[in-house]
C-alpha cells in the first residue's frame, strides 16, 4: 500500500514539474513576439505582412499536425461556426493593436498591458455579467490602473519614432480585446469545441483577415526571399505562437489555468529583458515600479478568483 501512495505521490510531482515547464516554455516564447515582430517591421514589412505570416504558418503547421493524428477539422454546425468567427475577429483585434503597441512604444511596456487581461476580465465580469464584487480585485484593478500611470509617465515608454499615444492606446485596446476573447469564450462555451480544431480555425481566419487587409490597404501582401526574414516568420509563427498554445495547452492540462496564469507573469517578463538586450530599450525606475506592480496584482487577481472558486 505505501509503495503504490509512494508511487503515485512522485508520478503527481512529475506530472506538476511537467506543467511548470510546459507553463514556463509557453510564456517565454510568447514574449520573443516583440523581437521577431520588430525584426520583421524593421526590413520593411508591413504590419499586415508581418500577421499575415505569422498566422499563415502556424495555421498550416497546425493543420499538418491534425491530419498526422488523424483529427477532423469539420466544423459540426452554424453555432461552432459563428463562435469561431466572432472569436477570430477578436483575436486578430488583439494582435494588430498589440503589433502596433510594440512599434510605437517600448515592447516591454506594451506587453506588460496586454498582460493585464485578467484584470479586465474581473472587471467586466463585476461590472456586466452579475459576478459578486470583491473588495480584494478592486483594489488590486486600482492599484494595477496606477501601475499603467507609471508606464506612461516613465522614461522608458518612448521609442524612436513611434507615436506614444497611439502605441499606448493600442496596447490597452489589446488587453480588453484579449479580455473580450476569454470571456466570450465561456459565455458561450466554445472552449467546448476540440482544441486542435479550434485553435486552427482561429489562426486559420485571422490569417485570411490579415492577407485581405494586406490586399485592400497595402495593395499586395509582401512575398518573402531573404532567409533572415523567413527564420524571423519561423520564430514568430513556430516558437511563439504554435510552441507557446501547445505548451499553454499541456501546462493547463497539468497543473491548472490558475498556476498556468501565474507563470505567465514570465510573458511580459522576457519581452522587458529582450528589449533591453536587442531592441535598446531603457528601464527607469517608474517603468521598473510600473511593471513590477502589474505583475503583482495580476498574479494576485488570478489567484484570488481562483481561491473564490474553490468556496
Amino acid at each position: 500500500m505505501e509503495i503504490a501512495h509512494s508511487r503515485y505521490i512522485k508520478k503527481k510531482k512529475r506530472i506538476t514539474l511537467n506543467g511548470v515547464f510546459y507553463a514556463i516554455i509557453s510564456s517565454c516564447s510568447f514574449g520573443f513576439s516583440p523581437l521577431f515582430s520588430l525584426g520583421l517591421l524593421a526590413a520593411g514589412l508591413s504590419n499586415f505582412d508581418v500577421l499575415s505570416y505569422r498566422w499563415t504558418v502556424a495555421a498550416i503547421v497546425l493543420m499538418i499536425y491534425a491530419a498526422s493524428k488523424g483529427k477532423t477539422l469539420k466544423l459540426a454546425s452554424f453555432d461552432e461556426v459563428w463562435k469561431v468567427v466572432v472569436l477570430s475577429l477578436l483575436r486578430s483585434i488583439t494582435s494588430i493593436t498589440l503589433l502596433l503597441g510594440y512599434a510605437n512604444i517600448a515592447s516591454g511596456i506594451a506587453s506588460t498591458i496586454n498582460f493585464m487581461y485578467p484584470v479586465v476580465v474581473a472587471l467586466c465580469m463585476m461590472l456586466f455579467f452579475g459576478e459578486k464584487k470583491s473588495f480584494v480585485n478592486i483594489v488590486s484593478i486600482l492599484i494595477s490602473i496606477f501601475g499603467v500611470y507609471l508606464l506612461a509617465s516613465g522614461d522608458g515608454l518612448k521609442v524612436a519614432g513611434g507615436n506614444t499615444a497611439l502605441g499606448l492606446t493600442c496596447s490597452i485596446i489589446s488587453a480588453f480585446s484579449f479580455a473580450a476573447y476569454y470571456i466570450l469564450m465561456k459565455q458561450v462555451k466554445a472552449d467546448k469545441i476540440e482544441v486542435v480544431k479550434f485553435t486552427t480555425w482561429i489562426m486559420l481566419l485571422s490569417a485570411v483577415y490579415f492577407i485581405i487587409c494586406g490586399f485592400i490597404f497595402d495593395g499586395r501582401i509582401t512575398l518573402i526571399s531573404d532567409f533572415r526574414l523567413w527564420g524571423l516568420i519561423a520564430g514568430l509563427g513556430l516558437w511563439s505562437t504554435m510552441v507557446s498554445n501547445f505548451t499553454g495547452v499541456k501546462a493547463v492540462r497539468r497543473i491548472g489555468p490558475t498556476m498556468t496564469s501565474i507563470l505567465g507573469a514570465l510573458q511580459p517578463l522576457t519581452a522587458v529583458i529582450l528589449g533591453v538586450l536587442f531592441l535598446n530599450e531603457h528601464l527607469g525606475m517608474r517603468t521598473i515600479a510600473g511593471i513590477s506592480i502589474i505583475m503583482v496584482t495580476v498574479t494576485f487577481i488570478v489567484a484570488h478568483q481562483q481561491t473564490r472558486k474553490h468556496h
